[in-house]
């Protein structure tokens, strides 16, 4: 899946730490830079614009940058926030993926996106063997599954009780192989 803006997929943030990009995307680009960006000529503090939103088709200017404060508010489609939420906002990103419009602003400004720090990798270090018992527990409550709903029932119908017994280890068995 890949963002339309910077053409760089989700995977490639995923060490980003949430909180640092935001703080980054703040304290390094102004809502009123932004705002220019989007609308593609210079925007004016405290005078009216029209909406740089996809979705607001603004016939009469009604978008208002607050250099003050460093905020935004379209008196239009009734939005209005940060610079984050300007960018979450036109590049259509959900209220979750603010980490992610943070980074593309970032990437869009020519600026570094911060990685996660490193106590996150050891982190994540320590908690690997953890991690894998957890995956081969879902593995086998899926390989179990598969056999009692899949295979037992057509096991139902050998008669011969050590014949079944028989060909339920050997399909138990070929369905671990299957299923690593």
């Amino acid at each position: 899946m890949e963002d339309t803006i910077s053409g760089r997929s989700h995977q490639d943030r995923r060490a980003i730490s949430e909180r640092r990009v935001i703080e980054a995307a703040k304290s390094k680009i102004s809502t009123l830079q932004l705002a220019e960006h989007l609308q593609g000529h210079g925007v004016t503090p405290g005078r009216a614009t029209r909406c740089p939103m996809a979705d607001h088709e603004d016939r009469h200017p009604s978008f208002f940058v607050y250099q003050d404060t460093d905020s935004w508010y379209c008196y239009g489609c009734l939005r209005g926030g940060d610079v984050i939420e300007l960018a979450r906002h036109a590049w259509g990103y959900e209220k979750h993926e603010a980490k992610m419009a943070a980074a593309d602003l970032l990437w869009e400004f020519g600026h570094e996106i911060p990685s996660k720090p490193p106590s996150w990798f050891r982190k994540q270090e320590r908690q690997r063997d953890t991690r894998a018992a957890i995956e081969q527990t879902r593995k086998n409550i899926v390989r179990r599954r598969i056999f009692k709903y899949c295979i037992l029932p057509i096991l139902e119908h050998i008669e011969d009780e050590q014949e079944r017994a028989k060909e339920s280890l050997r399909a138990f068995a070929d369905l671990k192989d299957l299923l690593p």
